[in-house]
């Protein structure tokens, strides 16, 4: 989607009020949507303080991070203007009741959610750059193909049918393991600094650790 389409429509704007505000006619504004004619750049310099964005987004075709990042963009903005105080209450271990004042910011789970998705999308945008490098580069042989087809196959594995509920439950707490084994691994082999871990414990995640650090495959500093 063109940036200046998005941004009208996130910020619930119309296009006839725009181009009253931009001092055009409304089928101006359809020509630069359908890309039939460009947007004139006093006319970005306008958009930009219209709405406070840099001048690029409004007439490129926007990648879902650049989405994600304008809609928190207007949520913060929209927090700032109504987000209020209210007071509250809470009683302490001596059973005694005291007054507080709490912030309640009507979009603060909206965000939580965008932040979500937008480490989720730039995830998937590293992955893909890994999976097209080994594509048009296959004589390096990093195999990001069989590492993340493998991971995927723990990850998205499914009970089988032919076991009884005592198996399943079974196979239910060895898949959760291998999950959080998977996940130590992979948070280990990340560690590019000081690791400070208490190799003295008696746990998976130790034996791990020690396994990897004694293979030398950690990357830490002395």
């Amino acid at each position: 989607m063109i940036g200046l389409e998005y941004i009208v429509k996130l910020y619930n704007g119309t296009y006839k009020k725009l181009a009253e505000k931009l001092e055009i006619t409304p089928s101006t504004v359809t020509d630069w949507l359908s890309k039939r004619r460009p947007i004139p750049r006093a006319k970005l310099e306008a958009l930009s303080k219209l709405f406070n964005l840099e001048a690029e987004y409004f007439q490129k075709e926007l990648t879902k991070i650049e989405e994600i990042e304008l809609r928190l963009d207007y949520l913060n903005r929209s927090s700032k203007r109504d987000s209020f105080e209210t007071p509250d209450y809470f009683t302490d271990t001596d059973g005694n009741e005291h007054e507080y004042t709490r912030s309640i910011d009507p979009y603060q789970e909206e965000k939580r959610m965008m932040y979500d998705e937008l480490k989720i999308e730039k995830i998937i945008l590293t992955l893909q750059g890994d999976l097209y490098h080994e594509l048009y580069n296959p004589d390096q042989g990093n195999k990001a193909y069989e590492i993340l087809g493998r991971v995927s196959n723990v990850l998205n594995e499914s009970v089988p049918n032919d076991l009884d509920a005592e198996q399943q439950l079974q196979w239910d707490r060895k898949h959760d393991k291998r999950i959080e084994a998977l996940r130590s691994m992979m948070y280990f082999m990340d560690i590019t600094g000081f690791a400070v871990w208490d190799e003295e414990e008696e746990s998976f995640h130790n034996e791990l650790f020690k396994l990897l650090k004694k293979q030398d495959l950690l990357w830490m500093k002395e």
